[in-house]
């Protein structure tokens, strides 16, 4: 049988980022029925539906880069598929970006090399130096006081929890607490 890969790439945010992994997973199955895509299931006593989500971003996170992929028993366009997923998700689900992988492309956690992280405090921030874990970064402020601060992680913090870096920056630098994490980007 032949299996035709898409990547999908969506936003997730307010008040979706309250939903947990099992219910994104359960919401994108409804969709793809809805939509009639010939998606292909898993084979045994309980069909699934063959989608493959990465990783999760935690409870509670906004995300602008959300990726899942998804194998199907027929081809599709691209913006084919783009147009129908989109036509049945609220504007805060949006899809992004559709793309057709080929057989051999690796999976995205294979090719991930880091992810960058926002996060808006309520106050402007005094321009401290940080000493930060290995494998986390500090990417921008944008000015010099400033309430909003972008951070990389890549290496073993790559799949840190951005709530406990959030906790490490209210008990050792004595932020306050972010007031909104958006999962910014992926670099891969």
């Amino acid at each position: 049988m032949t299996k035709f890969r898409y990547r999908i790439r969506y936003r997730k945010f307010s008040p979706f980022h309250l939903l947990s992994h099992l219910d994104m997973y359960r919401m994108w199955e409804r969709v793809f029925r809805r939509v009639r895509i010939p998606v292909l299931y898993s084979q045994g006593f309980n069909p699934r539906p063959l989608f493959s989500f990465p990783f999760a971003t935690p409870l509670g996170v906004e995300s602008k880069a959300e990726y899942f992929e998804v194998l199907c028993g027929e081809p599709m366009l691209p913006y084919e598929l783009y147009e129908k997923l989109s036509s049945e998700v609220p504007n805060e689900l949006g899809v992004e970006e559709v793309c057709a992988l080929a057989p051999f492309d690796p999976p995205l956690q294979k090719i991930l090399r880091g992810i960058v992280y926002t996060f808006f405090f309520r106050t402007s921030l005094p321009k401290r130096s940080l000493i930060l874990p290995e494998g986390v970064t500090l990417l921008e402020s944008v000015e010099e006081t400033s309430s909003v601060i972008s951070f990389l992680f890549e290496g073993e913090r790559l799949l840190w929890n951005p709530l406990k870096f959030a906790s490490l920056l209210t008990t050792e630098y004595c932020y306050p607490f972010p007031e909104r994490i958006l999962k910014e980007r992926i670099l891969v």
